[in-house]
C-alpha cells in the first residue's frame, strides 16, 4: 500500500493536470476508498486494476471527470438526485458524492451482493451519506434528476449494451440521462437513440465521450 504522502501528491497532480481540483479532506477520501479497495479486492476481485496509480487515474480521475461535462452543457447538478447504474465498486457514483458531498444526493445501483456489502460499508468509512440499492435498475421504481452509467454489463440480452443502458437509464431519470462510453461508440446506435455527445478535452481523457440526452431541451 502506497503512504498517505504519496498518494496525495499523486492523486492531487493528476486530477489538477485535468482540471479537476480537490481539497485536501476529499483527497484523504479517496486515499481511504483505496485502501479498503485494495483490501478486499484480494478476496472478492471488485475491479482488475491492482496498481495504486491505475486506480487513482482510471478509477478515481475518471470518475471525476461527469464534473468537467457538466461545467460544459451548463448543468448545475447541486441540490439534485444522481443514480449511479451498475456501481460496481463505486464507479462513477462514489468519487462524485466526495467532490459534491451533501451538494448531491447519490444513489448507487448493484446487482452483485459482494459490491453491495462492500459499498455499504465504505458508506460508513468515508462517512458519506449516500444510498446503496442491491437489485437489479429494472426493479427500481424511483425517479432521479440525473441517472448515469460508467460500465454497465449487460448478459443475456440480444441489444447493444449501449441501447440498453439508455433505456434503463431513461426510466429512471426526470433530466439528464448520461453515458460514459469511452472513445468508439457506435455512430449508428448515438443516432438511433438521438443523443448528443460531449467529447472531453483533457490530457488523460482526450477524446473520451459521454453520451446524453438533457430532457427538455431542444
Amino acid at each position: 500500500m502506497v503512504d498517505r504522502e504519496t498518494f496525495e501528491s499523486f492523486l492531487k497532480g493528476v486530477c489538477g493536470r485535468n482540471s479537476i481540483h480537490l481539497k485536501r479532506e476529499q483527497i484523504e477520501k479517496f486515499y481511504t476508498y483505496l485502501g479498503e479497495l485494495l483490501k478486499w479486492n484480494r478476496v472478492h476481485n471488485l475491479t482488475a486494476l491492482r496498481d495504486w496509480k491505475e486506480i487513482a487515474l482510471r478509477h478515481f480521475c475518471d470518475s471525476l471527470t461527469p464534473v468537467k461535462f457538466f461545467e460544459g452543457i451548463g448543468y448545475n447538478p447541486e441540490g439534485k438526485s444522481l443514480v449511479d447504474v451498475g456501481s460496481g465498486a463505486g464507479f462513477p457514483g462514489v468519487p462524485l458524492k466526495i467532490y459534491y458531498g451533501d451538494r448531491l444526493d447519490v444513489h448507487l445501483v448493484e446487482s452483485v451482493s459482494k459490491k453491495c456489502s462492500f459499498l455499504r460499508f465504505l458508506k460508513t468509512k468515508l462517512g458519506l451519506d449516500f444510498k446503496v440499492h442491491c437489485t437489479m435498475a429494472e426493479n427500481l421504481d424511483e425517479r432521479f434528476d440525473i441517472a448515469i452509467s460508467r460500465a454497465l454489463e449487460v448478459k443475456g440480452k440480444k441489444v447493444h449494451p449501449l441501447e440498453y443502458a439508455y433505456k434503463l437509464l431513461s426510466k429512471l431519470s426526470g433530466e439528464l440521462i448520461a453515458v460514459m462510453a469511452g472513445k468508439n461508440p457506435p455512430r449508428e446506435l448515438i443516432e438511433k437513440l438521438s443523443l448528443k455527445v460531449f467529447e472531453l478535452d483533457l490530457p488523460d481523457f482526450k477524446g473520451e465521450k459521454i453520451l446524453y440526452t438533457l430532457k427538455g431541451e431542444k
